[in-house]
């Protein structure tokens, strides 16, 4: 397994050209997909949203304001990966009724847990860090996704070259409560000059320090 996992990281790359006739299964999309829904939160407020833009239209009108990247419009897959900004109004509410019905609770039973969670919430609305935080937690399920698709095989490309806030208007993210964050590009590698050149990683010892 071991093996496994550092080979599939190797293999690994940024495609920037996708074949446009193979597209992955969807078994293997909704396998990418759990493992972000899986992924480990602060707080565990997972305050984020999974689009899947499927639509060839809305797919051309994103590559547009995404500086004509190819990739949008012709990998198998595109994700929009996005963060909620409803956090003061719904965030602690969902986390102590979901936290209750798995854990068989009464919610009253969760009232220091919820102090907790909107002491933490105040503090970053009132130190203005609230929007960075809950924005950074979307890079815990990119970073997820980008493994879970190596390790079966399927090639991936996250994007930040696009202008969110006409992403934003594309896809009325507005209504929706939702902030796009980044993009995911899922497929297969087409004829991609870029997969012959072998990764630029610095050394482990200058990126590792065991103190």
């Amino acid at each position: 397994m071991k093996e496994k996992i550092i080979n599939a990281l190797k293999w690994r790359y940024a495609v920037k050209i996708f074949n446009l006739n193979k597209k992955v299964s969807e078994e293997n999309i909704n396998t990418i997909l759990e493992s972000a829904r899986l992924s480990p939160s602060s707080n565990g407020f997972e305050m984020w949203k999974f689009l899947v833009i499927k639509n060839p239209e809305i797919r051309t009108r994103l590559r547009a304001v995404s500086f004509d990247q190819p990739k949008v419009t012709d990998a198998s897959h595109l994700v929009v990966i996005t963060y909620r900004t409803d956090v003061v109004l719904n965030a602690t509410k969902e986390r102590i009724e979901r936290t209750a019905k798995t854990q068989n609770q009464d919610p009253s039973e969760l009232d220091g847990f919820r102090k907790m969670l909107d002491g933490g919430i105040a503090q970053k609305e009132q130190n203005g860090t609230l929007e960075s935080w809950v924005k950074a937690q979307t890079y815990i399920p990119l970073g997820l996704m980008l493994e879970t698709a190596a390790l079966l095989e399927v090639d991936a490309c996250p994007m930040e070259g696009f202008m969110p806030e006409k992403v934003d208007e594309i896809l009325n993210l507005k209504e929706k409560n939702l902030k796009s964050v980044t993009m995911l590009a899922l497929g297969y590698r087409g004829d991609d000059p870029m997969a012959k050149y072998p990764k630029t990683r610095r050394d482990f010892k200058d990126v590792v320090e065991f103190i």
